[in-house]
């Protein structure tokens, strides 16, 4: 468990509670866990009032009865509650998606791009991180999504050929390859610098990426190939260069300008 403090509203803009009902659930497993002791309303009370929340012991004793409903906790005797093992994997799942969020968010702010060098700098990130992705998609992706993989492609090759603005599904092709090599971590981080990437790109008025989209719809052909036929050595290789190309093109495009 975390040592996660955060207020009602700060925890509401997490996005992981669809209602204030999941997020006072939320607080009062944490508080129950954190006694390590079975624990009536009154000192439920009191810990719930530490993230700037009023609740009646009435009101905590009718969602303590729910979750108790629910397998989250036991009540032992007069004594209070105690969290079940069920409760246990709630709070742990709930934490851990909170410090996702916490940490997605961290990253965004951390990660603000302007100039031409900090694009590079974040593309030679993705290369490391997505020649990997590549691999694993090789090994790891079923069948079924490596067909998800394809139709990726052919949003990006009906994109090019309309001659629209190709960069959303070329990103969104490299974020598939990031789901199906299942590794949550670089999914994870992928996400982050593909989202950043976006916002990013659509502020430069001109990329000359963006005139190249026939060039890299073959090189997605051919990484997508070597991932369907499990050649993971060459799907990180084509990887590593579709990459290495991306970055030798915005850093022609910097030296013009």
């Amino acid at each position: 468990m975390s040592d996660l403090l955060l207020d009602e509203k700060v925890l509401m803009q997490t996005g992981v509670f669809s209602n204030r009902m999941e997020m006072l659930n939320y607080l009062l497993l944490k508080a129950v866990y954190e006694k390590n002791t079975p624990v009536g309303s009154w000192i439920l009370r009191e810990e719930i009032s530490n993230y700037g929340i009023d609740l009646s012991t009435a009101t905590i004793g009718r969602y303590l009865k729910e979750l108790d409903y629910k397998g989250f906790t036991l009540l032992e005797g007069n004594q209070g509650r105690i969290l079940t093992q069920d409760g246990k994997l709630l709070l742990d799942e709930i934490e851990d998606n909170i410090a996702n969020v916490l940490m997605r968010d961290k990253l965004t702010l951390d990660i603000k791009i302007t100039k031409y060098d900090e694009l590079i700098d974040l593309l030679n990130v993705r290369q490391i991180l997505e020649t990997e992705a590549a691999r694993l998609a090789a090994i790891n992706a079923t069948d079924s999504e490596i067909e998800l993989l394809r139709e990726s492609l052919e949003i990006h090759r009906t994109c090019v050929e309309d001659n629209q603005d190709p960069t959303e599904p070329a990103l969104d092709f490299h974020a598939m390859i990031a789901e199906v090599c299942h590794n949550k971590f670089i999914y994870a981080l992928l996400n982050v610098l593909i989202f950043e990437e976006k916002r990013i790109e659509s502020d430069f008025e001109t990329l000359t990426t963006r005139e190249r989209g026939g060039i890299y719809v073959k090189e997605h052909e051919k990484i997508t190939e070597k991932i369907e036929t499990r050649e993971s050595r060459q799907a990180a290789y084509l990887m590593q260069n579709h990459i290495q190309e991306l970055i030798d093109t915005i850093k022609e495009q910097a030296y013009e300008d």
